[in-house]
């Protein structure tokens, strides 16, 4: 068997959204996620959960393997993938699909939410946050009967503008 060498995981406080006085890492949450699941807290998983923390911004699963692997991880691709579930399962990391043949991810805990409108010409993502949509959301689930785990709320849009640049020259209306 090929021993590997990797780096100690690097940890990153944050806030929690309940109490500034509760400060817990990325990692205790994930590493009590997968105790309470059943599965082991490998170095592997806690690489991935680094990288992603690491950085700002949508990515998907491969651009996390190809800068792991850019640094000399010898992770798989399968590890990256398995691992991003887990992290959504765990609200640690939000699965959006903005439209694409593939799924794109970001990081959430500890970040303010927000919501995304997708731009149909350019498809590029606009990040906003709307305090109104989101107490209409909870009023909703409450009359119904459900409380918000999580949620996303994607709105797929043309530009308005006369001179914008993301704006298809030859879409017909």
């Amino acid at each position: 068997m090929k021993e590997t060498k990797t780096a100690s995981p690097k940890v990153i406080e944050v806030k929690t959204r309940k109490s500034e006085k509760n400060m817990l890492t990325v990692e205790e949450i994930f590493a009590e996620f997968l105790k309470k699941k059943g599965y082991r807290s490998t170095p592997e998983r806690a690489m991935v959960l680094n990288e992603i923390y690491a950085s700002a911004g949508h990515f998907d699963a491969d651009e996390i393997f190809i800068r792991m692997k850019q640094k000399g991880s010898n992770i798989s691709r399968a590890t990256v993938y398995n691992t991003l579930e887990l992290l959504v399962e765990c609200n640690l990391v939000s699965q959006n699909s903005f439209g694409h043949k593939h799924l794109h991810y970001e990081r959430i805990y500890g970040y303010e939410h927000h919501d995304h409108i997708v731009c149909e010409d350019c498809g590029k993502v606009f990040e906003f946050a709307n305090p109104k949509i989101e107490e209409q959301q909870q009023a909703v689930c409450a009359k119904m009967g459900f409380e918000i785990e999580r949620h996303t709320l994607q709105i797929f849009a043309r530009c308005t503008k006369p001179n914008c640049e993301n704006k298809a020259s030859d879409r017909r209306d």
